[in-house]
């Protein structure tokens, strides 16, 4: 146990360093936010080229810039003492023509080809070897791993001008691949394409260790290199002088970085070909060795026999990302070779050989899943190795007997025996993998060892596979392994490590006996304490438990649990009758904690609870049940006396209003009521929600003050209930139907367009108009549903239309203002229109007057998008709300639907002409069609033209109609 904590706490202070000593982000924000400098004690500037690529270059949270690229600058910024300042040229294409052209010095990350030798300088050395890959969306289960059959006629985007794009076509053209590629400018715009279903793949460089996307195909691996303007060719030199060193000090400097930025991580899966698959899907169990005594790495569970360690989790890890099913067999190492090379099991779950080592052991290995250190293991005492004690069938043992010719060598089955050899005198050390060694050595037998862990020995651990083995086994595993992250592997090594050894509590004990004392000593006397102190504050906690349940903390009235009590106790007497459940709500009070702060609004709060409590008779009660609603359960006379008790209540509250605030206005309650009767069975939770329904009844209804609930607000929520639950079989069964009203030119009554309206064929209701259900769906926001089922079913019929060659006019489809507080609204109209292939301006988006100003600034931010993705925006029922001018001036419409009150009392006196012919005119040099609803005569019509309206909608022309009729009409 000491071994492990010692080794834990280097393990921990070790990363902690790592991460002190490597910046996370190597570039300082400057005061312009599209520039960075990082710092040196030269004054030579150089501009970068940047744009946003992924693990490549991007910009964190912190707003600092990381990535492979950043950080191999900050690497040559300290070899060479020059200053690099960020240029952020917004696209690959942008960065590349300012490189051209002298606007900055550097660009990252660049292929080479002898085009571009002729406009640019290249550094000498690569930076890092790098492939292209065409990448599909995750869930996206079309296309296997260079399923060539299935890529035909796929649609890829690629980046404009970049090598990417030329290596791509070349390799569909190697391939015989026919399909769409489309050009874009940014890597954010193409992988945004892909995100929304605009493309079915990508071809473009491998995009690192956050790409979220399945690679189906890999190919042209090329280096990738620093690229200097040649308006600066002195640079060249300094550069390559910087990338030598940096070489030549770590030759591995690229793949370190490589794994810290490029390798894969978990959200990654490996991809099969089609003929991988096949094998999965047909092979049977695959047979795997292990050496039960490898501990953490691999061990045989002592108590249910199971395979256990890191290399277990590993091959579950490869069982979860594909098809392959292993059976497991524990076998010492050497005994494990022989049965390969026999072709009894199929792989080794750890094999350490190099290709002389596979060749004379019939093996083919993996990639490393892991880079495990050696620990030479000796007596404290002992000093000499003369005699080495070595597992038997391990490439590390045949390395160290090579290097220790003199030395006599002794091979055994398994670490443990290694380790007593040693410890028994047998031989004078052991040369032993250090995640092994270190597990036995936590065990007090072997307190007389001492572990040196050694450079110049290290294990590369990987799966054997037998060379006699189906090809296609070999390389599934090595995807898999291709596609374990490092840190899934550094997770399991921590999991591993405290699971592999047990330790007996008599262990434990003999290790820590005064620690252990100490604990079991503290742990008595603070129980001790703990039940003396429970004891002691035992009636203060219920009773303050009985205070939290029962009462309102900040009024002091009862809770909800504490009405129910009283409730109970009041009803509980059968002959008890004539009682009132009341629902109370404060109107506004939202506005009064917004505008005089919730100091104020606990004040009105406090007030309102003492006003109702003053009021209670001695079989009454009243509670707080949540933020600005109140219960009341009182005796009922006659409903004047009620409304004359309530009225009295409200008043005293509206005088405290005058004398103890500034608040302005007075403050209005509204009560649901519900009369229990004499036979009813009294539930409590049932009359709750029906004297809430009357009090959502009363708040919603202007005017209001006391509701009663009635047998016809029972029907109504009976009637709203049904035709909610019936929405979902309505829209499946196409009970739903699209009525078309023509909108005209005034002039000559031509068609001009049409409004798309929805009925409802109910199977038991008839024939319902959308006053019926529309609002009701409003409210529960179930109109999301119906909108889109009207505005594809619009779509659709267009497409019909056009397809039967009959004449197109744009039609108009009302959206709820519940949709435009989802970002990605008109992403999805856009997706539907292209499904039928309409075009957009063909549809009107159109949006009522009220919803403006309930939600202005959400819907007008969004109308833009819309017009931008060519969308008509249609501005319903203008001129019914009352702030419809100031609205006017913010409105990026096309078109302005005059309000039919207009029609009906705005064209009868001179002053209402006015105002109307003001309107229209206004409206017209902002650049809106004006169109007049409501039109029912002929004299409407006329005043409407002379007054410069042009265009108009009303049963004057033509009502709303089914689809047949509005068809013949436009032929």
């Amino acid at each position: 146990m000491r071994r492990i904590a010692h080794r834990i706490l280097v393990q921990i202070i070790m990363l902690l360093s790592l991460c002190l000593l490597t910046p996370d982000a190597v570039f300082a924000q400057t005061a312009e936010p599209q520039t960075a400098e990082i710092q040196t004690h030269e004054t030579q500037t150089i501009q970068v080229g940047y744009y946003e690529d992924g693990d490549y270059m991007s910009l964190n949270q912190q707003g600092e810039y990381v990535g492979y690229n950043i950080e191999f600058l900050q690497e040559i910024a300290k070899q060479s003492g020059l200053r690099f300042e960020i240029v952020d040229a917004g696209s690959w294409n942008a960065a590349y023509h300012m490189l051209v052209d002298g606007e900055i010095d550097l660009l990252p990350s660049v292929y080479f080809s002898e085009e571009r030798l002729n406009e640019i300088l290249f550094v000498t050395q690569p930076m890092c070897s790098i492939y292209t890959t065409l990448n599909v969306r995750m869930d996206d289960e079309r296309y296997d791993y260079e399923d060539f059959k299935a890529f035909e006629g796929m649609k890829v985007g690629i980046i404009k001008g970049g090598i990417d794009g030329v290596r791509f076509r070349e390799f569909c053209e190697e391939h015989q691949i026919t399909l769409d590629i489309i050009d874009y400018e940014e890597t954010g715009e193409l992988l945004s394409a892909l995100d929304q279903g605009v493309l079915d793949g990508v071809a473009i460089t491998h995009l690192g260790k956050n790409s979220s996307y399945r690679s189906v195909a890999q190919f042209s691996p090329s280096p990738l290199y620093f690229a200097v303007t040649k308006k600066n060719p002195g640079l060249l030199d300094d550069l390559n002088r910087a990338m030598n060193s940096i070489l030549l000090n770590n030759p591995g400097y690229s793949t370190d970085l490589y794994d810290k930025y490029l390798s894969p991580s978990t959200n990654q899966k490996p991809v099969f070909t089609r003929d991988e698959r096949q094998y999965m899907a047909q092979a049977g169990p695959v047979v795997v060795s292990y050496d039960p005594g490898f501990a953490p790495l691999s061990y045989q569970d002592k108590n249910s026999g199971e395979f256990r360690g890191v290399v277990s989790d590993i091959f579950h890890f490869i069982e979860s990302n594909s098809e392959l099913f292993f059976v497991y067999e524990a076998h010492p190492q050497s005994e494990a070779l022989e049965l390969l090379s026999q072709g009894k099991v199929d792989a080794l779950c750890v094999s350490d050989g190099d290709y002389l080592w596979d060749g004379r052991n019939h093996i083919n290995s993996t990639l490393y899943y892991l880079s495990s250190p050696t620990s030479l293991i000796t007596r404290n005492n002992s000093a000499v190795q003369e005699v080495l004690a070595l597992p038997k069938g391990y490439q590390l043992s045949e390395e160290v007997a090579k290097d220790f010719p003199n030395s006599v060598i002794h091979y055994f089955s398994s670490i443990r025996e290694c380790l007593d050899a040693v410890h028994q005198g047998k031989a004078d050390a052991a040369y032993l993998n250090t995640q092994a060694a270190g597990s036995f050595l936590d065990d007090i037998y072997y307190n007389d060892m001492n572990e040196t862990t050694l450079s110049r020995y290290t294990n590369k651990l990987c799966i054997g596979v037998s060379s006699n083995a189906d090809p296609r086994l070999y390389s599934i595993l090595n995807k898999c392994i291709q596609y374990l992250p490092a840190e899934q592997v550094d997770a399991f090594m921590i999991k591993n490590s405290a699971d592999a050894k047990d330790i007996s509590l008599a262990e434990f004990v003999e290790q820590h006996t005064w620690p252990v004392m100490g604990g079991v000593s503290l742990i008595l006397g603070i129980i001790i304490l703990l039940v003396s102190y429970n004891l002691r504050n035992a009636l203060r906690s219920n009773r303050r438990i009985q205070e939290l349940l029962y009462k309102d903390e900040l009024t002091g009235l009862d809770s909800m649990n504490g009405f129910y009590g009283k409730w109970s106790a009041l009803t509980s007497n059968k002959k008890q009758h004539g009682l009132a459940l009341l629902y109370g709500d404060i109107r506004q009070f939202k506005l009064i904690n917004d505008t005089f702060g919730f100091a104020m609004g606990d004040k009105v709060l406090l007030t309102c609870a003492r006003v109702l409590s003053e009021a209670l008779g001695p079989k009454e009660c009243c509670g707080r049940i949540s933020a600005d609603n109140f219960v009341l359960l009182l005796q009922y006379q006659s409903w004047e006396q009620l409304t004359l008790r309530l009225t009295a209540c409200v008043d005293k509250l509206d005088q405290w209003r005058k004398e103890e605030t500034e608040i302005p206005n007075r403050i209005h309650v509204v009560f649901g009521v519900y009369l229990t009767g004499q036979a009813e069975d009294p539930d409590i939770h049932q009359m709750m929600d029906l004297a809430n329904y009357a009090r959502r009844h009363a708040k919603n209804t202007p005017g209001s003050f006391a509701v009663l609930y009635d047998e016809q607000m029972r029907r109504a929520a009976v009637v709203a209930g049904q035709l909610e639950s019936s929405l979902d079989q309505a829209l499946s069964c196409n009970e739903f139907e699209v009525y078309y009203q023509p909108k005209v030119s005034i002039r000559d009554a031509q068609v001009i367009g049409s409004e798309a309206l929805i009925r409802w064929n109910h199977p038991e209701k008839g024939f319902l108009m959308p006053g019926t259900f529309i609002p009701l769906f409003e409210k529960n926001g179930m109109v999301k549903k119906v909108d889109f089922w009207l505005f594809e079913t619009v779509c659709r019929t267009i497409q019909s239309w056009k397809q039967q060659g009959i004449r197109l006019l744009p039609v108009s489809c009302n959206f709820s203002r519940l949709h435009f507080i989802e970002p990605d609204f008109p992403e999805q109209v856009c997706r539907i229109a292209d499904l039928y292939g309409i075009p957009k301006n063909l549809l009107e988006i159109e949006i009522t007057e009220s919803a403006l100003l309930e939600d202005s600034d959400t819907i007008v931010s969004m109308l833009p998008r819309l017009k931008e993705l060519g969308f008509l925006i249609s501005i319903d029922d203008f001129g019914s709300g009352y702030s419809s001018l100031g609205q006017l001036q913010q409105l990026t419409a096309d078109i302005l639907k005059l309000d039919r009150s207009f029609v009906c009392h705005g064209v009868a006196g001179i002053r209402e002409q006015i105002v109307l012919r003001n309107l229209i005119q206004m409206a017209g040099e902002l650049g809106m069609t004006v169109i007049c609803e409501g039109v029912e005569n002929r004299t409407q019509s006329q005043l409407l033209q002379a007054m410069g309206c042009r265009f108009a909608q009303g049963f004057y022309f033509h009502r709303p109609m089914p689809q047949a009729d509005y068809e013949e009409l436009l032929s």
